[in-house]
C-alpha cells in the first residue's frame, strides 16, 4: 500500500490581502527590512495614511529611527539634486539610486553594528502609526549568555502560535541571523526538497548571506509523513530573489537558531496585535517560561 503524506498549510490572517501589497512592492531599500515588512502588513490591515502621509518603508524607517551609512546619506542627497536641477530624468535616477532614495531623513552611523532598525524602533513606528491601535509584544530569543529559545520552549511557543492564529489574529515579524537558515537563493531552494526530506539543513545547504536580518511570518506547513510529523515556517522575506519570490520554507529548529543567533546580536519575534488583547498574549507567552520585552540586536534607538 502506497504511503501518503499529508501536508497542511496554516496561513497567518489576511494572508492574501497581505500577499498582495507584498507583490506590489519590489526589493527593500538599504537597511530598512524591518520598516519593508511592516509596510505591507500594516497596509493590507487597512493603515495607509498616518497625518496625511502615505504609509512606506522609508517613512517609518524615519520614525523606527533607522540608521544608515554616511555613503548611503551622500548617495541619496546626489540623487535628490539630480533631481531638482534636471540633470537626470526620474527613471535614470531610481535606476542608479533606488535603494537609497530616502524621503526622509535618517540619523547616520561609521559603525556598521549599528546600521539598520532596532526591535524598539520597529515596535515604536507600528504604534505610532496605528494610533495604538495595534501593539507589538516583544519575545527575546536570549539575553546574553541566556537562551529562552531552547529547543522544548521554541516548539511549545510555535505550537502556541499555530494554535492561536484565528483567536489572536496576529501578524509576526522576526529579526534573525539570515545565514542559519537553509539557503534561500534561487535556485537552490527547492520547496519539496524542504519539505520531504529529513534533514533538508544538509540537503540543502545554509543561507550564504551572514548578517542580521528582519522577515515577517506567513504561515506555518504541518507534514505527516507516516508516522512521523515536522513544522515549517513560511517566511517572507525582503527580497523578491529567495526561495520562490521572496516566500521561503524553513525547519523549525533552523528558524529557532536564526533567532538565538551566534553572532553577539540578540533575535526574537515581534508579535502585532490589537491592543485590547496584547496583555492575555503576554501572559500566554509567560506561561511558556519565556521573556516578553525589547532584544538587543546592535542598533540604537
Amino acid at each position: 500500500m502506497r504511503e501518503v503524506v499529508k501536508v497542511e498549510f496554516l496561513p497567518l490572517a489576511k494572508f492574501l490581502e497581505i500577499h498582495r501589497e507584498y507583490s506590489l512592492m519590489g526589493n527593500q531599500m538599504e537597511n530598512t527590512c524591518g520598516l519593508y515588512a511592516l509596510t505591507y502588513i500594516l497596509r493590507a490591515l487597512g493603515y495607509r495614511e498616518h497625518g496625511g502621509v502615505k504609509v512606506s518603508e522609508d517613512y517609518l524607517a524615519y520614525l523606527a529611527k533607522t540608521r544608515i551609512a554616511p555613503e548611503e546619506e551622500k548617495a541619496r542627497r546626489e540623487a535628490m539634486l539630480k533631481l531638482l536641477y534636471g540633470e537626470a530624468s526620474f527613471s535614470e535616477v531610481t535606476e542608479k539610486y533606488g535603494k537609497v532614495m530616502y524621503r526622509y531623513e535618517l540619523a547616520t552611523t561609521d559603525n556598521p553594528s549599528e546600521l539598520g532598525t532596532s526591535a524598539e524602533g520597529v515596535k515604536h513606528a507600528l504604534e505610532v502609526v496605528t494610533n495604538g491601535e495595534l501593539v507589538g509584544v516583544p519575545i527575546p530569543s536570549r539575553r546574553g549568555d541566556e537562551v529562552y529559545f531552547t529547543e522544548d520552549n521554541f516548539m511549545k511557543l510555535t505550537k502556541l502560535l499555530m494554535d492561536k492564529i484565528d483567536e489572536w489574529e496576529y501578524q509576526a515579524i522576526l529579526n534573525l541571523q539570515a545565514s542559519k537558515l537553509i539557503n534561500i537563493v534561487s535556485p537552490y531552494h527547492d520547496i519539496f526538497t524542504a519539505l520531504f526530506t529529513p534533514n533538508p539543513e544538509l540537503s540543502i545547504g545554509p543561507n550564504p548571506w551572514s548578517v542580521g536580518h528582519f522577515v515577517s511570518l506567513a504561515g506555518f506547513i504541518h507534514v505527516v509523513d507516516g508516522s512521523s510529523e515536522r513544522i515549517y515556517f513560511l517566511l517572507r522575506d525582503t527580497y523578491k530573489n529567495a526561495g520562490y519570490r521572496g516566500y521561503h520554507v524553513q525547519p523549525v529548529d533552523s528558524v529557532r537558531r536564526a533567532l538565538v543567533r551566534d553572532d553577539g546580536r540578540e533575535g526574537g519575534i515581534m508579535l502585532i496585535v490589537k491592543k485590547e488583547i496584547a496583555p492575555r498574549v503576554e501572559d500566554a507567552i509567560r506561561d511558556l517560561g519565556l521573556r516578553v520585552g525589547i532584544w538587543n540586536n546592535g542598533t540604537p534607538f
